[in-house]
């Protein structure tokens, strides 16, 4: 999880309203982008923006801006926070905060802060709110008392944790399994669980309705959802008992459909991730898509809806189907996203027509270089699309 929305609030709060304004910052920060889909949507739109850099760069600036490798988009956030905030220090400052904190995936040590910062704010921000209200108004007492009230807000909030610290964890076992739903209907967190849980035995059920479950249809459902370190036993559990046969599916999409609660777009999502893991192991097969239909009926979404997210990923004549987009690009289905823009750059590198042009192509090339750089942009275009989690 990105903490842009902790960093960019707490600066901007530092900057006028001093210490108080910091955490303050950050806390809104957590609670209004880092924890909501907000953060999803600003990372999926700098992403389409350095696609469309590249995809429309010529080829003499191309090369150059290929150097950065796409991971710039913290080194400019500090730029510009930095400078117009702070002046040259905070330049200097946030230009190294914004590199460490957003533009180094492959660092273990970033990766690491990344995830224990998000982990502490998750479990902790009770507490830290009221020890911010406390350190605001410069009373110690009212400081150790939101705190301690934090304590069980939290404890609350995470339920099993207050449980288990009172020793009444059998309490909490016996009240999930008899009204997970109305915990998924009244709280964030257990929805979210819940959610988790029947998507996994669904995702299971799915995969096995072709005989058998591969490792390539277990890798892209881990990516697609995000499963909470804490939940990865019990989702596992979950998914390798639903993996044994393709029965008794209809328990699970009615969770499902009863946590949508009429909601279309989150139907289409579950639909739409489904197929995502159909196809990674290569073509839909009869039962497969048979399975499906009975989910999307399961669901209440409408055949129209269905078809046409079906559509999407099974081969028509008109076009081709996500199959032939991964090997235009020459990349397996279960291929990580920055495997595939590695690839995808590196296929534009070589058929970039101005590239050739340099090199004294003849005009037959160019054209067919041209006609293959717009199949390679589709073919990319049209997987990420279909690797886009609602």
């Amino acid at each position: 999880m990105s903490p842009l929305g902790k960093f960019t609030f707490a600066v901007i709060g530092l900057r006028f309203f001093g210490a108080s304004g910091f955490f303050v910052g950050m806390l809104l920060g957590h609670l209004l982008i880092d924890r909501t889909v907000i953060i999803k949507q600003i990372e999926r739109g700098l992403h389409a923006v350095d696609d469309n850099i590249r995809i429309l760069l010529p080829y003499r600036w191309y090369r150059y801006y290929n150097r950065l490798d796409g991971n710039f988009w913290g080194k400019i956030w500090g730029t510009l926070f930095g400078s117009i905030l702070f002046g040259f220090y905070g330049f200097i400052t946030l230009f190294i905060v914004g590199h460490f904190t957003f533009d180094t995936p492959n660092s273990r040590h970033a990766n690491k802060f990344r995830k224990n910062f998000d982990i502490f704010w998750n479990r902790n921000w009770c507490k830290i709110f009221g020890a911010i209200i406390g350190f605001i108004l410069h009373s110690r007492i009212i400081l150790f008392s939101g705190i301690i009230i934090g304590y069980f807000l939290d404890s609350f909030r995470l339920e099993r944790s207050f449980y288990k610290g009172f020793g009444l964890s059998w309490l909490s076992k016996f009240w999930r399994k008899i009204n997970p739903l109305k915990l998924a209907l009244h709280s964030w967190e257990a929805r979210k669980v819940t959610f988790i849980q029947a998507i996994a035995g669904l995702a299971a059920k799915v995969a096995k309705s072709d005989g058998s479950v591969n490792e390539s249809e277990i890798r892209v459902f881990k990516k697609i959802f995000e499963i909470p370190a804490d939940e990865n036993s019990r989702v596992a559990k979950i998914f390798n008992n639903a993996k044994q046969s393709p029965e008794g599916f209809e328990r699970y999409a009615s969770q499902l459909k009863t946590i949508a609660d009429g909601d279309l777009n989150l139907k289409e999502s579950i639909i739409e991730n489904l197929f995502k893991i159909v196809v990674a192991d290569g073509a839909i097969t009869v039962p497969e898509s048979r399975i499906m239909e009975k989910i999307a009926k399961e669901l209440e979404l409408p055949q129209g809806n269905f078809e046409a997210i079906r559509r999407h990923f099974e081969p028509s004549a008109a076009g081709g189907s996500i199959q032939d987009f991964y090997a235009v690009l020459g990349v397996f289905c279960n291929a990580s996203d920055c495997e595939i823009k590695s690839r995808w750059k590196k296929l534009i590198n070589q058929y970039h027509p101005d590239r050739l042009q340099s090199r004294g192509a003849s005009p037959e090339e160019i054209k067919a270089a041209t006609i293959k750089m717009a199949e390679i942009n589709n073919a990319y275009q049209n997987i990420m699309k279909s690797r886009k989690i609602a």
